[in-house]
């Protein structure tokens, strides 16, 4: 008998099978979601993991100004663990196909940063070359590249196949440069023999107390930030060390030069010596063939004397002749010589006045394209952690509702089992069954389609953009843990809440019907123009509203839930992808930016930019980057911008307090710096913070204004705090320039414009900047594809079951007004009138949550360089809001097949 009421179980699921499918969508789709955006996250920080570990990425990178020799290595290496290797690396312009290209040295012995071979063969000799797979269309394998330059023995080189870098993780990305128009578009990598300078470039560092940690934990970030800062403080000691060599270097050079010049005087001295002598034989020479001819005359007469002395006198001229051309050639060579020690002058001057050299530490998260690939597993983590769990308790209420329902519809059947002497635990078991099977089976499924089927389409997506080979996609403890806590809390632990409150009652107070609520007047009826003016079915609607709060409340709160989450999928949408508009057309006015060169000549450059047609103005700065400094906290990079003309800065720049309301002006005295500074440094408007600049010099600055920023973090100021501050000369050497919407053709026609002044460093466009941001954030489109599928694919199940639940529960009273004389029409209108008013206040209700949810989410996903603005669309709202209409209008049209069925005489005698 007791194994006939167990099996009663799956009688029950037959005759309900569609509450049974209802509550196992709801707890498949909200595992499914949970456990799949939790997963992401992690299967994408396992992929770097496994991607750094097999291509021994360094940790961190140093370059120096003066360059590094194998002393800078030793210091590097006196940390414990440490292991570096040294390098070539420099940028150059290839003209044949207009391509700026990063020169980077190999060797097979060298271990860290290991390339992958692709195509092709690696070079032979030093003549050949491998170079990035993303230019194979503009240099096929066996053609011809020339690559000039002194630190290289060789200009000519053949391309012998093609790599792809573990320092360029994104296939498009590739970071700036200090040459062409200031963006890298690819990479070639030669032998380390193929160069012939003894300085090197780079310096890739390892340390073996970091290569068995997690590199996205905090403990690696944190002993990372450690071996930083030793790093820092030993090459802080080095900068002195590496200056006097570098005098060394130049004063051997010049003692060499000045003994040269004293050899090469002395030889021009005894030169002119002999000079000197000759002068004085000839000069005598001369003289006794005067006396000579005069003796002559005197006997023979004058013509007879010039015709004996003609050949002596032509032999005198001819050698005065030659003794004023070595004077010639004397006096060039002294001038020569004079020039030299002109040059020896100038470099002791130069020697006496060599800069401090500056040492600069760049963490492997600066490489291109890593720090997007890892703040995307960090901001999809962040969605994670709000989406998937508001997701999860719609689904629970739903369920928790809907097993409420079905308990109470076997109130009669559990009294007579109580009256028959069954136990509590015994009359449990078959609905505790019943929650752990739609449990299981919603977990199991959600479980492993999450795992194994939600990442891949997001892996999908990012493989055509990066260059890792391999996306795990592993079951991870903690989010399937949680999603199965969650899972049995609404199913198992709602079905033992219910049944402990009707198990305690008594068998008799079982089998007698629940006694309907009473009939209240509510406050429409207090409005008695208004009332009077309804019709009965309105009247009836109304009443029924207030009569049923808990119901009506339920069903608002569902429907809001789900159309929150649909617009919240939209507002992501566009919350991502806005980012370009808002900072480089709302906070930034300006098309293009231009680094000069040191000492470069700023009015050039403006002469050029007046006369193109397109450019409409510009503006002259200081710019330089510096870093934020505290001890304890990662180093956040900054842009610095110093204006003489402070109201002019306004035509460029749009600063907005964080309210977002008011505009700040940059002050005489303090700086201005935005959002994300504030934030990584809790730093308020009074606050100090320590800078350091690209010369390694630290100074404090205060904060006197805090503005809105989404892409970097940027400090304002004017010329004379920056010189008070940083005691230096105020220097215009970056140019802010307005333009017409330009093509990339005529922009690199403007940069190479512009770098034919040889004033120009880079010259930097915002198009470039808005297409890379836009590209990132086409990453996060496909998990908020996700959100809005499956947010509206849960708002029809909620609207069906929360309908279906309605219908039911008042399926008796339903059949009273069939009998009534009701149509089917309009008995179909009596539920449909309350489910139109559930739905209107659902979606205006479910508008304010999408905002909040919208916010909650960017704020949770925003980074110190990176936030995102609050932008939901009006088509959002609408497309929601109609979906849930259209859901709305499918559950009615069922619903009206449904209440046709209904039999009045068993609906009726169903408490008897």
């Amino acid at each position: 008998m007791k194994n006939l009421y167990i099996r009663s179980v799956f009688r029950d699921i037959r005759q309900s099978l569609g509450r049974f499918i209802a509550i196992i969508l709801i707890i498949f789709m909200g595992v499914l979601l949970f456990v799949g955006i939790k997963s992401i996250g992690p299967n994408l920080e396992k992929t770097v993991q496994e991607f750094v570990t097999n291509h021994n990425v360094s940790d961190i990178q140093i370059q120096g100004t003066a360059g590094l020799t194998n002393e800078d290595l030793a210091i590097a290496e006196k940390i414990a663990g440490a292991k570096g290797e040294l390098g070539y690396s420099f940028p150059y312009v290839e003209e044949q196909q207009d391509r700026n290209l990063q020169v980077y040295s190999y060797a097979e012995d060298k271990k860290q940063n290991k390339l992958t071979l692709l195509q092709g063969n690696y070079p032979e000799n030093n003549q050949q070359l491998l170079i990035d797979e993303s230019l194979k269309e503009q240099y096929p394998i066996n053609s011809k590249i020339t690559i000039k330059d002194s630190q290289l023995k060789d200009e000519n080189f053949t391309v012998t196949g093609y790599v792809s870098s573990p320092i360029y993780v994104d296939k498009k990305e590739r970071g700036v440069t200090t040459v062409g128009d200031g963006t890298i578009d690819g990479y070639v990598y030669l032998p380390e023999t193929a160069f012939a300078s003894e300085t090197y470039s780079i310096l890739y560092l390892r340390f073996s107390d970091l290569q068995e940690k997690d590199i996205m934990s905090d403990v690696y970030k944190d002993q990372m930030i450690v071996h930083e800062e030793k790093l820092q403080k030993l090459f802080d000691e080095r900068k002195e060390q590496r200056k006097t060599e570098l005098q060394a270097i130049a004063n051997q050079e010049i003692i060499k030069g000045e003994q040269e010049l004293q050899e090469n005087q002395q030889k021009l001295t005894d030169g002119q010596n002999e000079l000197n002598t000759a002068k004085e034989q000839l000069k005598s020479q001369q003289q006794q063939l005067e006396q000579q001819k005069a003796q002559l005359e005197t006997i023979y007469g004058p013509t007879i004397a010039k015709e004996q002395l003609a050949s002596a006198q032509g032999e005198l001229e001819k050698a005065t002749t030659g003794l004023a051309e070595k004077q010639t050639e004397l006096m060039e060579n002294q001038q020569t010589l004079s020039k030299a020690q002109e040059k020896i002058d100038q470099s002791k001057k130069d020697v006496e006045s060599i800069k401090t050299p500056n040492y600069l530490l760049t963490q492997r998260s600066s490489n291109p394209g890593f720090t997007e690939f890892t703040s995307l597993s960090d901001r999809i983590d962040a969605i994670g952690n709000v989406f998937p769990v508001f997701f999860f308790l719609i689904g629970i209420l739903i369920t928790f509702t809907t097993i409420t329902r079905m308990v109470e519809e076997d109130r009669k059947e559990i009294g007579t089992l109580k009256a028959l002497g069954y136990r509590n635990s015994e009359i449990a078991q078959k609905y505790l069954l019943y929650a752990l099977l739609t449990g299981t089976v919603g977990t199991v499924l959600g479980v492993i389609i999450g795992t194994k089927g939600l990442p891949p389409v997001v892996f999908t997506m990012l493989k055509k953009n990066y260059v890792f080979e391999n996306y795990p996609t592993d079951f991870w403890f903690w989010p399937i843990l949680v999603a199965i806590l969650a899972a049995l809390f609404a199913t198992v632990v709602s079905t033992i809440y219910i049944l402990v409150k009707d198990l305690r009652e008594k068998p008799m107070a079982l089998l007698m019907p629940k006694a309907p609520k009473p009939g209240k007047r509510i406050l429409l009826e207090y409005i008695t123009p208004l009332w009077s003016r309804l019709s009965f079915n309105q009247k009836v609607t109304y009443r029924n509203l207030f009569r049923y709060k808990a119901r009506a409340i339920l069903t608002i709160l569902g429907i809001a839930g789900c159309m929150g989450l649909m617009v919240a999928g939209f507002g992501l949408q566009d919350s991502i992808g806005g980012v370009v508009d808002v900072q480089f057309k709302q906070l930034n006015h300006f098309q293009g930016i231009v680094t000069m060169k040191d000492e470069g000549d700023v009015q050039k450059v403006n002469e050029v930019l007046r006369a193109h047609d397109q450019v409409k103005g510009s503006m002259n700065v200081f710019a330089d980057q510096v870093k934020f400094k505290k001890d304890g906290v990662s180093d956040l990079s900054a842009s610095l911008y110093a204006f003489k003309d402070t109201d002019r800065a306004k035509d460029y720049f749009t600063l907005k307090k964080t309210d977002k309301k008011t505009t700040v002006e940059i002050p005489n005295g303090g700086a201005v710096v935005t959002e994300g500074v504030a934030k990584a440094y809790n730093a308020k408007v009074g606050s100090n913070l320590t800078i350091q600049d690209n010369e390694g010099k630290k100074v404090k600055i205060k904060i006197s204004g805090i503005v809105e920023n989404y892409l970097g973090n940027t400090i304002y100021m004017d010329q004379n705090y920056y010189q008070q501050v940083m005691d230096k000369d105020f220097t215009e050497n970056t140019i802010f320039f307005k333009s017409h919407e330009m093509s990339s053709q005529d922009e690199t026609k403007l940069a190479n414009q512009l770098q034919a002044t040889n004033q120009v460093t880079t010259t930097t466009f915002m198009s470039t900047q808005a297409s890379k941001q836009a590209f990132a954030s086409d990453n996060l489109r496909p998990v908020v594809l996700i959100f809005i599928v499956l947010s509206g694919t849960l708002a029809f199940v909620v609207l069906f079951n929360l309908t279906n639940i309605n219908v039911s529960e008042r399926e008796r009273e339903l059949a009273t007004i069939k009998v009534l004389g009701f149509f089917d029409g309009e008995v179909t209108m009596y539920i449909i009138r309350e489910n139109v008013i559930f739905t209107l206040v659902g979606i205006l209700l479910g508008c304010g949550i999408g905002k909040v949810l919208t916010w909650f989410i960017i704020t949770m996903a925003s980074a110190d360089n990176m936030a995102f603005p609050l932008l939901i669309p009006k088509m959002g709202y609408l497309v929601s809001g109609a979906l849930t209409i259209i859901f709305s209008a499918i559950v009615m049209f069922i619903t009206h097949k449904k209440l046709k069925e209904i039999d009045m005489i068993s609906a009726l005698k169903s408490n008897e």
